[in-house]
């Protein structure tokens, strides 16, 4: 069963339901925790993890994603040919052993079977799994810890650091260390600069616009090129594999 694409990503979903119901059980139990013991009047309103209207609105807030999400895909097409050749000069494995033999299942599932394999592929790696991501990534780790650095730059405040240089310090350090993060999780040594610099620039959006959705549509956007070359490829619209 491992060996097949549609068992993985029903594996995939319900992990990620099971990520997503214990990031916002997490959350509400914080909330209650803050209320019960510190006595704070704090909401159980998801808007801390980014679950709040861009501050320029809906519509500003997805265009300004499907530009990030666009440029994120530009940016791959010359950062991952010159990590590629960085790492082969080196000596070390280029070999994709996790993602490779996934995205060739999925190929070969959508030779098999177009009908039901495209609309799971996009529902999945184009939507659902980003959606998860965000929330997880930048709305609960990013969030965390940008709220956690700003609380001990004010306090460092008081002590003589400017409050402009403590807000970039904090944003930088979380940024840093979610983004570190979200690009080890995915096992791919080639695409490790493409996702770090990916995920700090959806860091940078969120914090930009206080809202998770035009993350969503970057990440699902940039997803979206991904998930076309697999289908492409299954497809035989493509002179090699994905």
């Amino acid at each position: 069963m491992l060996n097949d694409p549609s068992y993985i990503l029903l594996v995939t979903v319900l992990q990620d339901v099971v990520l997503f119901v214990l990031t916002v059980g997490l959350f509400w139990a914080g909330v209650s925790v803050a209320r019960g013991l510190f006595k704070r009047q704090t909401s159980y309103s998801l808007a801390p993890l980014g679950f709040s209207v861009p501050r320029s609105g809906y519509f500003a807030g997805a265009r300004l994603g499907l530009l990030a999400g666009f440029g994120a895909v530009i940016a791959s097409l010359v950062i991952a040919p010159l990590s590629l050749y960085i790492l082969d000069a080196l000596g070390y494995s280029t070999e994709s052993s996790v993602q490779g033999p996934f995205k060739e299942g999925l190929s070969g599932w959508v030779g098999e079977n177009p009908g039901t394999a495209i609309p799971a592929i996009i529902a999945v790696v184009v939507l659902f799994g980003p959606a998860v991501e965000e929330l997880i990534f930048r709305g609960a780790i990013f969030g965390g810890l940008y709220r956690l650095s700003l609380l001990s730059a004010r306090r460092l405040g008081k002590n003589g650091l400017r409050k402009e240089t403590g807000e970039r310090v904090s944003f930088a350090l979380a940024a840093l260390l979610s983004s570190a993060l979200f690009a080890l999780i995915h096992l791919e040594p080639v695409a490790l600069p493409v996702l770090l610099v990916l995920a700090v620039g959806l860091c940078a959006l969120y914090r930009h616009t206080r809202s998770l959705l035009p993350c969503l549509i970057a990440h699902a956007t940039f997803n979206s090129f991904a998930a076309l070359l697999i289908i492409l490829d299954g497809l035989g619209a493509l002179p090699a594999p994905v």
